[in-house]
């Protein structure tokens, strides 16, 4: 099974993110990308795009947007909600979108670290610096590895009720790989229907984390320099060891 949603996991995605404030996190991200081209990007790819949530917000603020994700059934939704926008299926690790380049690349909802190897990490940040034009700008969020040991919880449980009066229940049991900076996440989820019958699945995903230092080292190992860093979707104040998540910000060094 590839490491994304999938089933029940997929056709109930919004559900589950229905509350994640999109709008502003396009803003926020938007901001950052305007602060280092000196102007509002003209065209954006947006890389593990899932089902085009934020896609939707930065063609709302009038930018050409192109979506990339790995997961036929995450896209099928992002086609739905945006039939505009154009939506490609391909792993970010081998990512050739033929001679498209654009003024910003995103990588965002922690989703640079699905590949997990630094080789791989490497490789979906290197194909990332190949699509952007010159002068352009990369913005990826990422896991915070200190947030990530001191407070990552390793149960959840969440219930989310559906307009037709049946209930999504979701279980999240969760393991650190310390040696390997990588979350382990077993997914049980659990369709309780209106007729009192019942869909259940399960589903393993892995995800990591980072150090500031070590993304930084990661973007220069593929051919990027890092231009700042700082606490997602927070207006003001410094990385602590309790910021989750964080969002780098690269350019590819101009040739002399």
């Amino acid at each position: 099974m590839i490491n994304s949603f999938t089933g029940l996991h997929a056709g109930y995605y919004d559900l589950i993110y229905a509350d994640k404030p999109y709008a502003d996190e396009a803003r926020f991200v938007a901001r950052h990308l305007e602060a280092v081209l000196g102007r509002r990007p003209r065209t954006l790819l947006d890389l593990a795009c899932g089902t085009g949530r934020h896609a939707v917000e930065f063609a709302a603020m009038g930018i050409e947007v192109t979506g990339v994700d790995l997961n036929e059934e995450l896209l099928a939704h992002a086609r739905e909600r945006a039939p505009g926008i154009e939506f490609v299926a391909q792993d970010m690790c081998e990512l050739d979108l033929g001679g498209a380049r654009f003024d910003a690349v995103t990588c965002l909802f922690d989703s640079i670290g699905y590949p997990r190897t630094g080789e791989r990490v490497i490789a979906a940040l290197a194909g990332a610096g190949r699509h952007i034009a010159g002068g352009g700008v990369l913005a990826v969020e990422f896991l915070h590895a200190p947030a990530m040991l001191l407070h990552a919880a390793p149960l959840r449980v969440r219930r989310w009720e559906r307009a037709d009066g049946g209930e999504l229940l979701r279980v999240s049991e969760i393991r650190l790989d310390v040696p390997r900076q990588v979350m382990e996440v077993e997914y049980d989820l659990v369709d309780l229907r209106p007729d009192g019958t019942y869909e259940r699945w399960r589903e393993r995903q892995l995800n990591r984390f980072f150090s500031v230092e070590e993304m930084r080292a990661l973007m220069a190992a593929a051919g990027l320099a890092t231009v700042d860093s700082v606490p997602a979707y927070q207006d003001s104040g410094e990385i602590q060891a309790d910021t989750f998540h964080v969002l780098a910000l690269a350019r590819v060094p101009r040739t002399p």
